[in-house]
């Protein structure tokens, strides 16, 4: 049976965000420890983060975290997490429109993310949305741009 998810937009507390990250795959989460320490992160994404969350019930099931920089007309995303139990429902998908569709109310013009090469399931579903290879990132990672305003 399909959860009811509720999605939301900013409303996760420093709480519900920790709770997330440690509830999430085992290799994300030593991913995301080895290259920031964790409450500290949780305090930057509270403070200053746009975040597109999918809830179901109490759990924070799936965040989206992003920054727009208005300076440049780019939004940054910086984070997409989903619990495993909510794998492959359409959540990652759903939290990206939702992000892409604000940003370009907002004016921005353009989109960027960083992602793990080998991450083939989140290469596949920037793909779908338009992302193309920038070039590389720092280690193993991939930088994505996407143009949200065509001229």
């Amino acid at each position: 049976m399909m959860p009811v998810l509720d999605y939301r937009h900013g409303q996760a507390g420093e709480d519900a965000l920790l709770a997330h990250f440690l509830a999430c795959d085992a290799g994300f989460l030593a991913a995301l420890r080895a290259r920031t320490e964790l409450g500290a992160y949780v305090s930057k994404l509270h403070a200053r983060a746009l975040r597109y969350e999918a809830w179901s019930g109490p759990r924070l099931a799936g965040l989206l975290a992003a920054y727009q920089h208005d300076a440049s007309a780019t939004v940054h995303i910086s984070n997409v997490s989903v619990l495993g139990d909510f794998w492959r429902l359409g959540i990652a998908g759903r939290l990206l429109e939702l992000c892409l569709e604000q940003a370009r109310r907002d004016g921005m013009r353009h989109a960027s993310l960083e992602v793990a090469g080998d991450n083939h399931a989140a290469l596949a579903l920037y793909g779908a949305a338009g992302f193309l290879p920038a070039g590389p990132a720092e280690g193993t990672m991939l930088r994505m741009q996407l143009q949200l305003i065509h001229p």
